[in-house]
């Protein structure tokens, strides 16, 4: 205790040359867990963008779509099938789907199309069509005969809201599937393949046109809290048969996704460590500063007969007592400019913002607010604080108390 009190004392003696020393550690920690946080809000949005939005973060298949994703390997949409999926308490919605291709026509283009086939009333809380109408409106049932466009094959069909649209294309068991449906409107998705191609239809009307009745080619399970994936897919996946589905998380959906946010984390660490690199010699610089600044005091202390490692604990717990206050006050400075940002994500406009649509993000640059994000930069920079003092404190426990009192 005696130890504690005289660090203290020493601490609050010199202010100004305390405030130095904090203001080098707060603002590395600040600096480094901004910079983190950016880093994983970009990631964060990017998964939210591209799976959370439109593809799911959990799906059941029939075995084999997956690799083969044709409607021959649709599934039926029993009624066990049904009650196994209710009966999962962390799943909020089951969200069921029939996707496949075909020819779409106007009066004078054709193109491509990716149509599919939505539960209108379920597929409200993933993809959200109904709040990306560029024109139109929604559908009001499952049955109804209308089909919704992405707004660029919109464009390049030349067609209004209420002409027709044609659907030539394969259905279930090569049957032939032709059809002529009202279009209600247009949609808009971050993602510019989508609107490229996409035509939207009611769930029941998709069926018909492509011959699947009960049939679906995925069920997507949106799960209460995201850390339930893990503990949901296994618990499906122990109550339906492995011969007969295939039950895949997003990360085995898309492992592209995780190599490519895997490769841009490892370049953002590069940065951040010249960042270590930089701030760690500047706590150096300050902390031998305020040793050199005591040479004196210390050369006094020795010649009166006070041992040297008392000198070298009381400076330890000084440094020791910096770091932390200062890791402290930095995590509450970056927590609370991230949650301005997380709240109000900046706008990115021009070319950054054509950018980030072509990676199916919308051209905002949200912050993270995981605390594992401040916790870790705040422990790293208490760790290269203490590191980079260890130099100071042997340098004190060696003084040689006449030249220190005559320096």
């Amino acid at each position: 205790m005696l130890y504690f009190n005289m660090a203290w004392r020493n601490i609050w003696r010199n202010r100004r040359r305390t405030l130095i020393t904090m203001l080098s550690i707060i603002v590395a920690v600040f600096l480094s867990a901004i910079m983190r946080s950016m880093q994983e809000g970009q990631y964060d949005m990017m998964i939210e963008g591209s799976v959370g939005k439109f593809l799911g973060y959990i799906q059941i298949h029939q075995l084999g779509y997956w690799d083969d994703q044709t409607l021959d390997n649709a599934m039926y949409y029993s009624d066990s099938l049904r009650s196994i999926l209710d009966s999962n308490e962390q799943v909020s919605h089951v969200v069921p789907r029939l996707n496949s291709y075909a020819l779409a026509a106007g009066e004078e283009q054709s193109r491509p199309a990716l149509v599919l086939g939505i539960d209108v009333e379920a597929e409200k809380f993933l993809s959200e069509p109904q709040s990306r109408l560029q024109a139109g409106s929604y559908f009001d049932s499952n049955s109804q005969r209308s089909v919704l466009i992405g707004k660029e094959m919109f464009s390049r069909l030349n067609v209004e809201v209420g002409d027709s649209l044609v659907l030539i294309g394969q259905g279930f068991r090569a049957m032939s599937a032709t059809g002529l449906y009202h279009i209600s409107g247009s949609v808009s998705f971050p993602d510019p393949q989508l609107n490229k191609s996409l035509v939207i239809m009611p769930l029941e009307t998709a069926q018909a046109f492509f011959g699947a009745e009960d049939h679906l080619t995925s069920l997507i399970l949106i799960p209460h809290r995201i850390s339930d994936i893990e503990l949901i897919r296994t618990d499906v996946g122990e109550k339906l048969s492995a011969d007969s589905y295939e039950v895949m998380s997003w990360t085995e959906m898309v492992p592209e996704l995780i190599q490519g946010i895997q490769a841009d984390r490892g370049s953002g660490m590069i940065i951040i460590l010249i960042l270590y690199m930089v701030v760690g010699f500047g706590i150096l610089g300050t902390v031998l500063m305020m040793t050199n600044e005591r040479r004196y005091e210390f050369g006094v202390m020795i010649a009166v007969g006070t041992p040297r490692h008392t000198i070298a604990v009381t400076l330890a717990i000084e440094l020791l007592l910096l770091a932390l206050v200062a890791s402290a006050i930095g995590i509450v400075a970056s927590v609370l400019v991230s949650w301005y940002f997380n709240v109000n994500p900046i706008e990115l406009t021009g070319n950054l913002a054509e950018v980030m649509e072509t990676y199916s993000m919308d051209p905002y640059l949200p912050f993270s607010l995981a605390p594992s994000v401040f916790i870790n930069q705040a422990g790293i920079i208490f760790m290269i604080t203490l590191l980079f003092s260890f130099f100071p404190l042997i340098k004190a426990s060696q003084l040689k108390p006449v030249k220190a009192m005559r320096s």
